[in-house]
């Protein structure tokens, strides 16, 4: 994805974090499915292998990411750009927590800032 437009992902998505409570509550019943995910460390197979198994997100079909979407594996970027726009879309059924990994310190060490200055030299 061009540089110009994963910005514009940024943005949005950090301006409709910036409303949303710090605490999401979450209710499960017998007519609404769950999918909790966590530790996907940029392996974008991974997430497609949960969508494939479990469907996409969608207000029918609910996702919770537990963190550690990025570093370790080689599509950090790819899988955020994907969590980042499913998130737009249905930003009350898919729910973004931060793991260990989305911190400055960690994605230094782990390989997540290298990853984004060779994808995006710009």
């Amino acid at each position: 994805l061009h540089p110009h437009y994963v910005l514009q992902l940024l943005c949005e998505t950090r301006r409709v974090l910036k409303l949303m409570p710090n605490i999401t509550y979450l209710s499960t019943s017998y007519s609404k499915v769950i999918t909790i995910c966590g530790d996907l460390h940029g392996n974008l197979d991974d997430l497609l292998l949960i969508f494939y198994k479990n469907g996409l997100p969608s207000g029918q079909n609910r996702y919770v990411f537990n963190g550690d979407y990025v570093d370790r594996g080689k599509k950090s970027m790819e899988i955020l750009i994907i969590l980042f726009a499913f998130f737009l879309i249905y930003p009350n059924n898919i729910c973004l927590n931060r793991g260990n990994h989305e911190d400055y310190i960690m994605n230094m060490r782990y390989g997540f800032t290298k990853e984004v200055s060779n994808k995006y030299k710009v």
